[in-house]
């Protein structure tokens, strides 16, 4: 896929549910990993190092790749970002899971201290 050069540094949609939950000024876009790992000729029989690895754009790409990888951060906001990114052992369907629970869990919450009123109701009430 050719990008154009006045898109270079930003993420791309598929790229979007990996790398952009949060906002990380001094990151820069997965994309270019991918690029550069087909420019030098990185391949699975490599290993990359990011000595200093932010939130894990080089990490999770190269483990999209299939390419050995080693970072390291010294900020822990960043470290954990980077160390949630690279953790793929959670399933989709345990996520989805998890996640369902957890909502049902925050909706009976929310509901025990509205007194009966809709969740939405609540939440439009505390953001206004």
């Amino acid at each position: 896929m050719a990008i154009a050069n006045r898109d270079m540094n930003k993420v791309v949609e598929n790229d979007t549910p990996i790398h952009d939950w949060y906002r990380f000024v001094l990151s820069f876009p997965p994309h270019l990993v991918r690029d550069y790992c087909d420019r030098l000729g990185v391949g699975p029989a490599d290993r990359v190092l990011d000595p200093f690895c932010g939130t894990g754009t080089v990490l999770v790409e190269c483990k999209k790749l299939g390419i050995s990888s080693i970072g390291i951060e010294a900020h822990p906001m960043s470290a954990f970002a980077s160390a949630v990114k690279v953790d793929w052992l959670p399933g989709p369907d345990d996520l989805l899971s998890h996640a369902t629970r957890v909502a049902a869990a925050a909706e009976r919450s929310v509901a025990a201290v509205a007194g009966g009123c809709e969740p939405f109701l609540l939440r439009r009430r505390i953001c206004c």
